[in-house]
């Protein structure tokens, strides 16, 4: 779908379908009466009539000759004014394309005046709706057998932003484009993660990583099955002894050049599938594992993204590449392993995976000497159960940095909500026999996990931890992504990045 802005001293022929926002118990706006003067009365009548009034997605459409804009005009509920803002804006981008699709418009116009309330301004607007616009139309559906409906299916074409009001310099063409080259990127990840787990395992996400460094021209490294051995990384070779598939250690590196300005490591939990090993999942839901990865295709999806963007930033990204089976010898509840930074864990619990390989990726980030480290995982159930699919559970060490990371979520509709990380709650991760066991009590599940992760990080190194255990997966179809993955991670990372550059 082309995305393109539009201003009102334009020449411009009539689109398919107009689509004008609207806030619930307003008037319409006089804008709207000047511009389509017969539409304005039709839909003075609906307002009159309480056919309309503007709640949450609620529309009213016109079909007239008459219009000028378009044959088809359609007022689109926002909901109440003093509600609205950015988070609104994104679900009205939703309900945008949603619409669009369902009156089967080829060419579809937005009076993007009408949609500015609540601190939402025309440049964010209109890289908000180019993001949108590619994200909401996302299918993955590469397995399924074309029939003859699916042929005749026409997608949206063209999307024309119309401006009443023109915009000054070219700042809103770079974030148009910024926006975009973060949705491909988003694309990517949902990709990797929507793949089944016979499909992509580590060899092939592994493969997938370097053929996106050949592309982006990033310099990778592939930490093979003998490496892992020979660093004694037995966090990773324990989760993946049960499993056929040999471990790997993805390592992506951009802009070395930039070193000096202060090296940010991304590393993304990748369990390609999870089984809970011994200590084995319910068979229900068990087909999503194949989301455990989500972690491990934002931060390499990510990577492929900053290098679009030209970002003078030094970025390393890792990615722990694992199965977490029961064949053959799988690690038990009770074994002792040795991480790679000497420590060892008593593994009270296989389900508990996640941070065993992170502990390890996290350790081996120090050899880079990173001014930041953030990690991303769909750690623990418990930050579901916390937040749903509504926010990210953050927790780290650096108030700073937790600063910038919900800002990054803020500004890109991923929101994080921090959770404490009291010295206190490394009581119940002492071990017995072990220095420290791999789960904690049954309460406060996130936060054990995360100061799991915790013994695992290069001293007074700042650094963040993202729980999208809940954010990962869209249970239903969203106005921004269909049900299956949701390639969370992708747009806070890189406006994160963009932030920390300067630009």
């Amino acid at each position: 779908m082309e995305t393109v802005l539009m201003t009102a001293s334009e020449k411009r022929k009539p689109a398919d379908l107009l689509i004008v926002g609207f806030f619930e118990n307003e008037k319409l706006s006089k804008e709207m009466v000047q511009l389509e003067p017969d539409f304005s009365k039709a839909a003075q009548a609906a307002l009159e009539r309480k056919r309309f009034s503007g709640k949450s997605a609620q529309t009213f459409s016109s079909y007239s000759e008459q219009y000028q804009e378009a044959a088809e005009i359609m007022m689109l509920g926002l909901g109440e004014k003093k509600k609205y803002g950015v988070t609104g804006f994104r679900q009205a981008a939703g309900n945008i394309i949603k619409a669009a699709k369902r009156t089967k418009a080829k060419t579809v116009r937005v009076l993007l005046d009408t949609f500015l309330a609540g601190g939402v301004h025309l440049e964010q607007a209109a890289g908000i709706i180019s993001e949108i616009s590619i994200l909401a139309s996302y299918e993955f559906k590469c397995y399924k057998t074309k029939t003859d409906e699916e042929d005749k299916k026409e997608p949206v074409a063209k999307l024309e932003m119309l401006a009443l009001k023109k915009p000054g310099g070219n700042a809103i063409q770079r974030r148009m484009e910024w926006n975009r080259v973060v949705a491909q990127g988003v694309i990517l990840a949902r990709d990797f993660i929507n793949e089944p787990a016979n499909v992509m395992n580590a060899d092939k996400l592994s493969e997938e990583a370097k053929k996106l460094a050949v592309q982006k021209k990033i310099h990778c490294e592939i930490l093979h099955l003998p490496q892992l051995k020979q660093l004694k990384m037995g966090g990773i070779l324990a989760v993946n002894q049960g499993s056929r598939t040999p471990p790997a250690l993805v390592i992506l590196e951009y802009g070395k050049n930039y070193q000096k300005k202060g090296t940010v490591c991304l590393v993304g939990k990748g369990v390609t599938f999870d089984t809970g090993g011994i200590s084995l999942k319910p068979s229900k839901d068990m087909d999503k594992m194949k989301y455990d990865m989500s972690g491990a295709a934002a931060v390499i999806a990510t990577l492929g993204v900053v290098a679009d963007l030209k970002l003078p930033v030094h970025v390393i990204g890792l990615a722990p590449l694992v199965e977490n089976m029961v064949a053959e010898d799988p690690q038990r509840p009770g074994d002792i392993i040795r991480m790679y930074n000497g420590k060892t864990v008593e593994v009270l619990n296989t389900d508990a995976e996640g941070r065993l390989i992170l502990g390890d990726a996290l350790s081996y980030a120090e050899k880079y000497h990173p001014k930041a480290i953030l990690d991303i995982a769909t750690l623990t159930g418990s930050c579901a159960a916390t937040f749903g699919d509504k926010a990210i559970g953050l927790l780290g060490t650096d108030a700073r940095l937790l600063a910038r990371v919900k800002k990054a979520g803020e500004e890109t509709g991923e929101r994080c909500w921090e959770l404490p990380l009291w010295d206190e709650y490394a009581e119940s991760i002492k071990g017995l026999h072990a220095d420290i066991n791999n789960i904690g009590g049954p309460y406060a599940g996130t936060i054990t996990a995360t100061m799991f992760l915790k013994e695992f990080v290069p001293a007074g190194t700042p650094w963040a931890h993202l729980d999208i255990a809940g954010t990962a997966w869209s249970e239903g179809n969203r106005p921004d992504c269909p049900k299956g993955a949701a390639g969370a991670g992708v747009r806070l990372f890189a406006r994160f990045l963009t932030n920390w550059a300067g630009k």
